[in-house]
């Protein structure tokens, strides 16, 4: 019976894996109209035409084309027309899905630089009373490895896993061989164990974490959810915030590596992962 659950348990996590496959071979090949959108947008850039090419970089990506190279050019575009806040949300939007490229980081640093607000004092002190280590470990994954990167690693660490079980309980008691295995499959798991934690710390991190950046000119943070309310301080274009809640047509942030915290119009602010 116990041998029937694992192979079920490995049939399944197969079928997984191919439907994961699927989809990023489908992501991978647009339509010919967005490929011909994108070409369009592309030249227009080069020919210095930046709020032409912002549009069509743009409706590509309110159609739900989610791509690095698509993000990390809407994000120039809007460097280049002096919108740091749109250039930064797309530049972070990139990272999201090639996280080790070497040109998103340098851009999105240099938006970085043209940020009004800079809050640098007290960094690590203030990062470790608000995050706790599963907020910590996700973000640290964030730098190298993207979510379906982490999902489809430790899936294959789960397949190796499953396939030492069956092998291993197949093998006589005593053997130097199945002595051997048992030692990879201690590892094995340690390494599963990594994984799964990572894996649930990212989805911890997006889904009851989630960022923004602040996208108006200059926004008056207020105590509550409404414009009655007094205004504790303001914000500027490029901000990067942490998203608490929502009420109707206000949100609550707050300011990483500070203790800022206040509402503001939901369209002043933009979710990056939105």
């Amino acid at each position: 019976m116990k041998r029937t659950v694992v192979i079920f348990a490995l049939m399944s996590l197969t079928v997984i894996a191919l439907f994961v496959a699927n989809q990023t071979l489908l992501l991978a090949k647009p339509p010919v109209a967005a490929t011909e959108t994108m070409h369009t947008a592309n030249q227009l850039y080069e020919s210095g035409q930046y709020a032409r090419a912002a549009q069509g970089y743009q409706q590509l990506a309110d159609q739900g084309f989610a791509d690095s190279a698509l993000y990390y050019n809407l994000g120039n575009a809007y460097f280049k027309l002096g919108d740091y806040g749109r250039a930064i949300l797309n530049y972070r939007r990139a990272e999201q899905l090639a996280p080790r490229d070497a040109d998103i980081q340098t851009n999105l640093n240099l938006g970085r630089t043209q940020v009004v607000d800079q809050f640098e004092e007290n960094v690590e002190e203030t990062a470790a009373v608000n995050e706790n280590f599963v907020s910590r470990l996700g973000k640290v994954t964030q730098t190298w490895l993207t979510l379906n990167e982490l999902a489809v690693i430790t899936l294959g660490v789960w397949f190796l896993f499953s396939v030492l079980v069956i092998v291993i309980s197949n093998l006589t008691k005593g053997s130097s061989l199945r002595e051997s295995l048992q030692y990879v499959l201690v590892a094995t798991s340690l390494v599963l164990t990594i994984g799964i934690i990572s894996l649930g710390s990212r989805l911890y991190v997006e889904h009851s974490n989630p960022e923004g950046v602040i996208v108006a000119g200059e926004i008056a943070v207020t105590s509550g959810p409404g414009s009655q309310y007094v205004t504790e301080f303001s914000l500027h274009s490029g901000t990067e915030v942490s998203l608490v809640e929502q009420r109707q047509n206000w949100v609550r942030l707050a300011v990483p590596d500070s203790d800022l915290q206040g509402w503001v119009p939901v369209n002043a602010v933009a979710e990056i992962g939105g």
